[in-house]
Formats: C-alpha cells, sequence, structure tokens
C-alpha cells in the first residue's frame, strides 16, 4: 500500500504522455555513460517484472543473508535515476559485487558490468504496474488500463526522448534479446522465480561468481519470500514522485486472464506478433519463457 496523497499529477492520458516522455537530466545522462566494473551487477528490468524482489536476492547472496539496511534502496541503488531520491552509488561498494538497478533496455544499459533481465508475461505486467501506479499518480477513475496499456505497451515509443520509458514492453524485451553488450547477460522468467525460487537463488548465485552453502541457499530463498518481504515492508519502500511507495505488492502470477478484457488480450497478443515474433521468432510469451528455462 501507498501513503495517502492529496490529488493527483496525472489526470488525464495526456499528462500519462508527458509524464512518460520527460527526458532525463544532464546527471542521469552522464550515468549511463559511465563504465562499469568487470563485476558490478545491473539488474534492469522493464517495470514490474521483479526488479526489487532479485535485488533482495542478489544483496542477500552478497551480504550473507544481511537485513541491517533501513531502506534496500541505500545499498542497492538505482544507477540512472538513484540521484532523484538522495541514493548514492558508492554506498553499494560497501559489499562485493556492487550492485544496482534499472529500467533501461540492454543497449542503453553502461558497459563493462554483467546484466541481470527478469521478463514477465505481458498481461500480467501491465496489471501489476497499473495497480502500481492508480491511487498514488493518477485516480483509476479516470485513467484506465486501456490508457496506460497504449503508452507504456502499444505505441511505438522507440522515437521518444531518453528516458526509462523510452521503449514501450515489447521494444524494451526485444532490444534485451538482439541488443549489444560486452558483457554476460542472465535471463530469468519471473513465473520461474514463483514456481521454484531457490533454484533462482542458485542461478543469481553462480552467475554472480558465488558458490553458495545450502545453509545461505535456504536462508536467502526464505527472506526472498513474498511473505518475508511483505512482513519488512518498510524495508523496500522508495520515495516516488508523489510520495513513498511500497515496492513489494501481491507477485501474483496470472492477474490477466481475470483483469483483461478480451478486446485488450487480443491487442497484447497483436503487439507480441507485431514487435516480437518478426525479431525474435517466438509466436508467444510462453515460447519465450521456454526458450530462456532452458539456458
Amino acid at each position: 500500500m501507498s501513503e495517502q496523497r492529496q490529488g493527483y499529477p496525472i489526470q488525464t492520458e495526456a499528462q500519462l504522455a508527458a509524464h512518460v516522455s520527460r527526458p532525463f537530466d544532464d546527471i542521469a545522462k552522464a550515468r549511463l555513460r559511465t563504465q562499469l566494473q568487470p563485476d558490478d551487477i545491473i539488474i534492469s528490468t522493464f517495470p514490474k517484472c521483479g526488479t526489487t524482489w532479485s535485488a533482495q536476492i542478489a544483496h542477500g547472496l552478497r551480504s550473507n543473508g544481511d537485513m541491517s539496511f533501513e531502506s534496500l534502496g541505500q545499498v542497492f541503488p538505482w544507477f540512472e535515476t538513484g540521484h532523484f531520491f538522495g541514493q548514492d552509488l558508492e554506498s553499494t561498494r560497501a559489499f562485493t559485487p556492487a550492485l544496482f538497478k534499472s529500467h533501461m533496455a540492454l543497449s542503453e544499459l553502461p558497459r563493462g558490468g554483467k546484466v541481470i533481465n527478469i521478463i514477465r508475461d505481458p498481461g500480467d505486467t501491465l496489471m501489476s504496474y497499473y495497480n502500481f501506479w492508480a491511487d498514488v499518480l493518477f485516480d483509476p477513475n479516470i485513467i484506465s488500463l486501456e490508457m496506460m496499456a497504449r503508452q507504456l505497451f502499444l505505441l511505438d515509443r522507440s522515437e521518444h526522448p531518453r528516458n526509462m520509458f523510452r521503449l514501450n514492453y515489447y521494444q524494451h524485451l526485444v532490444d534485451f534479446h538482439t541488443g549489444d553488450y560486452d558483457g554476460p547477460v542472465l535471463f530469468i522468467a519471473y513465473e520461474d522465480m514463483k514456481i521454484n525460487l531457490p533454484a533462482a537463488v542458485r542461478r543469481i548465485s553462480r552467475f554472480i561468481g558465488f558458490n553458495i552453502s545450502k545453509i545461505l541457499e535456504r536462508k536467502i530463498t526464505q527472506q526472498s519470500t513474498f511473505e518475508f518481504m511483505s512482513r519488512h515492508s518498510e524495508k523496500f519502500t522508495e520515495q516516488v514522485p508523489n510520495g513513498l511507495m511500497e515496492m513489494v505488492v501481491t507477485g501474483r502470477v496470472g492477474d490477466a486472464k481475470q483483469g483483461l478484457d478480451e478486446n485488450l488480450k487480443r491487442q497484447l497478443e497483436d503487439a507480441w506478433q507485431d514487435y516480437v515474433t518478426p525479431q525474435l521468432g517466438y509466436r508467444s510469451y510462453a515460447e519465450l519463457r521456454e526458450a530462456i528455462s532452458l539456458k
């Protein structure tokens, strides 16, 4: 749940479009030109695809399950936008390796490090993102699910100013699988993390370069459940433009089946065929998920 707010900064679809089209400031642009160290890790996902969840896993692995931080952002800052929230990029280097969060596409990330990308079903992502912003940035009785889908999932955003929303969901996904990067990239499906969290912990551990004990694996797995993170929600609360917001919501899989009408489901399926299939060959999200689950 988010804190109660006075009014909403977004009242119309035009304001929503303007909000997601604001260009980065010079600090953010400069940070994206930074050369990373070879062991630095960036977790970069499309919003609401498991950024905070996987960040909790990665920080637990490098810190032996340390939970002494007041907010995860203090030890795991947003790379390009942390300065907006008073986050110090150097604070993450109190642990090894350094860990950063981002929502940028692969081709726009700083070079030289390692990247973890979590994918999630587009319908579930849309539902989660809409519910995340509803009653925080906009009144859900005014801004509809269809409006948000249009602005962040359906419209071609490739010509928009450089920011975390410059590509829509499908363009962001395609870029991660076709973009040029000079370091290793790990792909994990959100749904597979839900089904087998210990396996996800082991995959992330191996990717970072750790050989963890069974005891630590169990500890990190327990600390990365939605039940644990919800009980400690104050540690996963971050500043957003209109107040404070808890970053851990429900983590449910399959909300889109009941939450989206048939017309919007068809639009999302058509967008997959338009954006993803010609570039990657996968005819559906399920096919892509199966492919990366085997890697």
